[in-house]
């Protein structure tokens, strides 16, 4: 006979073992290349103009409903890690968020019908969106069919940055994969 003890164990091992019998959505980026990015500003040229790196970071997007739910679709967001509120450099320094702007592009193509929203400022969140689908031919995507490139800007949209103290300067980002129900 049990007694209340090895009961109440009892309860919470079959409790344990129907949660993990139980399925969820799925939503995962997967970067393919790119994860970390430099600017080099070693010129007056690249201070006064700015620098571009295109198709920097590739990204792998699966996202599945496997609960059978409304998902209608999905985008991606961009912001700083934390809401960090500027670029910090290793002596003190700061520059703005928007000293560095992103943009999503269709990797392979088979985003078409996909909303890319062109270059955005890096800012705290809730963030800025970068693209966002509701083609049912999107869904559920799967990372080796639905990819996209991220391209980077620094010192060009909104300014040189000839005259801004000279420092090594980071920044964490998050790109963030948001279902859409």
């Amino acid at each position: 006979m049990l007694n209340k003890h090895s009961f109440f164990l009892f309860c919470c091992l079959f409790f344990i073992s129907l949660i993990g019998v139980a399925q969820d959505n799925t939503a995962r980026l997967t970067t393919l290349i790119g994860s970390h990015i430099e600017f080099n500003f070693n010129s007056i040229d690249k201070y006064r103009n700015g620098i571009r790196i295109q198709d920097g970071t590739s990204l792998g997007i699966s996202i599945a409903d496997l609960t059978g739910g409304t998902l209608t679709g999905w985008h991606i967001d961009v912001q700083s890690f934390l809401s960090q509120p500027s670029i910090v450099g290793g002596g003190g320094n700061t520059l703005p968020l928007n000293t560095i702007q992103i943009e999503a592009t269709d990797a392979n193509g088979n985003l078409s019908g996909a909303t890319f929203s062109g270059l955005q400022d890096l800012s705290i969140a809730p963030g800025n969106e970068l693209m966002s689908t509701t083609d049912p031919a999107h869904l559920p995507a799967n990372s080796t069919t639905h990819q996209i490139n991220l391209s980077y800007e620094c010192g060009i949209a909104n300014g040189s940055l000839l005259g801004s103290t000279a420092d090594y300067y980071t920044i964490e980002v998050e790109i963030i994969l948001i279902p859409d129900f």
